[in-house]
């Protein structure tokens, strides 16, 4: 081999690229006899991306000498073991999993690398007559029996553990319960059971580093990808579910992106990973607003961790995005519908023949696209409304109260108690609350007949079929929905979707001359005063609010008063 820079060599005549690194004597016996080198192709012929994937390599290498090296060091610790006398219940629970584990895997590398019938039949038979005595050790608890197993695994461990009496009986019991419980998981699986180690055991702390810490190295010291993510979540008390999960997508795909390029800890992520990690995401072509939207969240869960001093440095403070240009920028807005949307929409079989989604959207088939319509509220605002949401005002007449419906643990902080955990929501921020007036055109299309019909039901939530999805989301299954119900009557246009209703209210209030504060209370937004201003006093007037909306002229629909469905909507398109 031809050395051609640091670490890089080619040979054969193409000229085929390798990264070379020499082992470090104290890590030779981890390695076969006489191998004093790691040699890997790189896979290309030319020099400058040998370059760029060498130091990916080279990182990938650096982090299988650290893990050989503390492999090394565990079987070392059984040459002068750490004499204890007492575990606590946590130490005693990582060993029992820790054994559960181990078993698994040695398990799983005995039936994927074949058993033939007699083998098969041997095992089945091994594990049957061990599940019987050891069940009947527990039972009758005589766990005492297993102490010479455990104190030969805590040995292999580097832990001498000469527990008094009573402290033995309750450590063999605990190690004896998850003999058990591996013993349960080979027998799962030798009668054709699906069992995933990583599942049910999930990998944990060698013993050695739990009980005695000051015997670890240092990097497994540091806190882990988990434990940064749960430092973020935990920042904030009861942070919506929908929010975490939206931070977590981001922050597993840094991880994964990290660990291929030989990075293990959150800590050992650079400035110049993140900004190769930014470009990772624009390759696989994800939109610059959502490549900006994941370093965002990224950043600010470094930024916790250095702040509860997690970690000590943000390698995502500097982390550059992308911009787009204006007409690209412009081109991605979402459209209002039209007029010859509307009437497309609102002539459809949902409106006028009242049909249904197959799913559980239900009535909201039928009222959450009209209430957006004539509200510009946002779907997850409808989605969660609650019958007593509908007021009425003495002079200026029906509105909904939009307000945060926070999970059972806030109850009572709120006069919620009809409304059920399964339709609890908190909204988008705090001047999403508000009152929105009831258009006249929702009444004449049957709104206090429905609320009516609900009440006589018992139900006390405008649409007590949603539930919510993954990400919390009432609103989820409806809006997947409705994509598919435009697109198949023909509206195709992908800037067109059910947030357009807003885009049409902020359109409708404009020509009505509504003042700009006013518009923007009606949305949801803030009265364009500034932070300070809004904080301070009350909301806006809401007679004054009732009466600019009523100057909104609605441009005539289609639909049809209301009626309780009747048969389920097509969705399929015209061309297929």
């Amino acid at each position: 081999m031809k050395a051609i820079a640091e670490n890089i060599y080619e040979r054969g005549k193409h000229g085929i690229k390798y990264v070379r690194r020499r082992i470090p004597a104290d890590l030779r016996l981890a390695y076969p006899e006489k191998q004093e080198h790691i040699v890997r192709s790189l896979g290309t012929t030319d020099l400058r991306e040998a370059k760029e994937r060498a130091r990916t390599e080279l990182s990938r290498i650096d982090a299988e000498f650290r893990m050989k090296r503390q492999s090394l060091d565990l079987n070392r610790a059984s040459l002068n073991p750490k004499r204890v006398t007492k575990l606590d219940d946590e130490q005693l629970q990582s060993v029992a999993g820790f054994w559960v584990r181990n078993v698994l895997l040695a398990d799983d590398h005995c039936r994927q690398n074949g058993l033939d019938d007699d083998d098969f039949d041997e095992l089945g038979a091994k594990l049957t007559v061990q599940r019987a005595e050891l069940g009947r050790m527990l039972a009758q608890g005589k766990s005492q029996g297993v102490f010479p197993a455990l104190h030969g695994f805590l040995h292999l461990c580097g832990l001498n553990y000469v527990p008094e009496k009573d402290e033995a009986k309750r450590a063999t019991h605990v190690f004896l319960r998850s003999v058990i419980e591996a013993l349960d998981y080979q027998l799962t699986r030798q009668s054709g059971g699906l069992v995933e180690t990583d599942k049910v055991a999930p990998a944990n702390t060698h013993p050695l580093y739990v009980v005695a810490p000051e015997r670890a190295p240092q990097d497994l010291m540091l806190p882990n990808w988990e434990k940064v993510f749960e430092t973020w979540r935990d920042y904030v008390r009861e942070r919506p579910i929908s929010t975490t999960i939206a931070s977590q997508t981001p922050w597993r795909d840094l991880r994964k992106f990290a660990e291929n390029a030989g990075v293990h800890m959150p800590n050992e992520v650079t400035p110049e990973l993140m900004t190769s990690f930014a470009h990772h995401m624009l390759d696989r072509g994800l939109q610059v607003v959502t490549i900006n939207e994941r370093i965002s969240k990224i950043r600010a869960i470094y930024k916790i961790a250095v702040g509860k001093h997690v970690l000590k440095t943000n390698p995502a403070a500097s982390t550059l995005g992308f911009k787009e240009n204006g007409v690209k920028q412009r081109k991605k807005r979402r459209l209002p519908f039209d007029n010859a949307d509307l009437s497309t929409l609102f002539s459809s079989e949902v409106f006028t023949q009242h049909k249904r989604s197959r799913g559980q959207s239900g009535e909201a088939s039928y009222w959450i696209p009209l209430m957006m319509f004539y509200t510009g509220a946002r779907p997850e605002e409808i989605a969660g409304l609650a019958l007593g949401d509908l007021s009425q005002d003495p002079a200026s007449g029906w509105y909904l109260n939009i307000v945060d419906r926070p999970c059972d643990e806030d109850r009572e902080l709120f006069n919620d108690d009809d409304v059920p955990e399964s339709h609890r929501r908190t909204l988008k921020n705090a001047m999403s609350i508000r009152r929105v007036p009831v258009a006249s055109e929702l009444i004449e299309l049957g709104l206090m007949r429905y609320v009516e019909w609900l009440r006589e039901s018992g139900e006390t939530v405008f649409f007590p079929t949603l539930t919510k999805d993954f990400h919390g989301k009432l609103s989820g299954s409806f809006s997947k929905f409705f994509g598919r119900y435009k697109r198949a009557i023909g509206i195709t246009n992908s800037r067109k979707v059910l947030y357009s209703f807003r885009h049409c209210m902020k359109d409708l209030l404009e020509v009505a001359g509504v003042p700009s504060k006013y518009l923007q209370r009606i949305l949801g937004h803030t009265t364009g005063d500034g932070r300070v201003t809004d904080g301070y006093g009350t909301d806006l007037p809401y007679d004054r609010l009732s009466m600019h909306f009523s100057q909104v002229k609605f441009p005539a629909i289609p639909a049809l008063p209301w009626q309780v469905g009747q048969g389920i909507v097509s969705l399929k398109t015209a061309d297929s």
